[in-house]
């Protein structure tokens, strides 16, 4: 591991659109080997599993009991059964606590009554001892969410459809991280992100909406934030580094995406890809 005390690691950056070498929305952020795991959508066990591989020894199993959740889109939530049970077969011992929006208590319950037969089998009957899956549960408005010795968590709500929907803003020894979710341009979230260290931030190419049919054009426009908009956004912010996740290309390409933020952003960017890690 790196001797920088923060660290954030794109677990997941795809989309509903399944996407060859991109799984969906996950983010960890490390904190004095601490890991605070933003969303879990398709295949976070996979990355969770490659990064340890590439020796990163924060994201071990026991280490992962910080969950927060940005809304309830099924790329956002969809690996919950799997984060909640198998960290917890191969060692985690502490509470999972976890962070979301109204409804999450309902959704944790839900599941955990769905993977009952699955859940008991590993308890009672598997080859090694093992202790109830035990959850912590908050249901979160704006403002400080969580806190303790190595960050201070602040929710803040953006706009995603008829989702109560959230960012992030991370305050570590050493960094200040934002993480966007989804959402269209929020005037509050960028008074908050105002030079932060790393803006963690979706987007969709502008240039490809026209050809889009027009209740596709309407529905971007609400509920995400175009690149050519968010260039403008990050110029005024002047974030250290932009990190584009949850990229929107359909037959565009990464490069139409970079091209139009570049038309009014001149600072650092970085165009996301699964596993890439920033510090």
């Amino acid at each position: 591991m790196s001797e920088s005390k923060t660290q954030v690691i794109l677990l997941g950056t795809g989309t509903p659109v399944m996407t060859p070498g991109r799984y969906q929305s996950a983010t960890a952020v490390i904190v004095n080997g601490q890991p605070y795991i933003v969303d879990c959508g398709s295949g976070i066990l996979e990355r969770l599993a490659e990064a340890r591989a590439k020796g990163m020894e924060a994201l071990a199993n026991p280490k992962l009991t910080k969950l927060f959740l940005t809304h309830f889109h099924p790329d956002h939530t969809v690996a919950l059964p799997g984060f909640l049970i198998a960290p917890w077969n191969m060692g985690r011992k502490d509470p999972l606590e976890i962070y979301g929006p109204k409804g999450t208590q309902r959704m944790i319950e839900g599941i955990l009554d769905i993977y009952q037969e699955g859940i008991n089998e590993h308890l009672y009957r598997g080859p090694k001892p093992l202790q109830a899956i035990q959850t912590q549960i908050t249901e979160i408005e704006e403002g400080i969410v969580y806190k303790d010795e190595n960050v201070s968590i602040e929710a803040i709500r953006v706009e995603h459809g008829a989702f109560e929907a959230y960012a992030y803003k991370f305050i570590t020894p050493d960094k200040i991280v934002v993480l966007s979710g989804d959402t269209s341009p929020v005037d509050e979230l960028y008074e908050k992100a105002k030079n932060c260290d790393i803006l963690v931030h979706e987007v969709y190419c502008e240039s490809v909406m026209p050809e889009l049919p027009q209740k596709y054009q309407d529905y971007f426009k609400k509920v995400h934030t175009g690149s050519i908009e968010l260039g403008k956004i990050a110029q005024k912010i002047q974030p250290k580094l932009l990190v584009l996740t949850h990229q929107i290309t359909y037959q565009k390409t990464k490069e139409d995406i970079i091209n139009e933020i570049r038309e009014n952003y001149r600072g650092a960017l970085a165009y996301g890809n699964d596993l890439d890690v920033f510090e």
